[in-house]
């Protein structure tokens, strides 16, 4: 179960910090999107990393 949910996690989140950061980005907000994007995107592998540990 964890293993799944791990790599939904990484699987469905990374692309969504992608689009939300683009789409923030535009504009005057770009530090903004680049800050969801470098923050956002080591989080998400960092907790669908440790799922996918936990499950082994």
């Amino acid at each position: 179960m964890g293993l799944f949910v791990g790599i939904l996690v990484i699987a469905i989140g990374l692309p969504v910090f992608g689009i939300l950061s683009r789409k923030v980005s535009d504009g005057q907000l770009w530090r903004t999107g680049m800050a969801i994007w470098f923050v956002g995107s080591p989080a998400v592998l960092g907790l669908g990393g440790w799922l996918i540990y936990r499950s082994l």
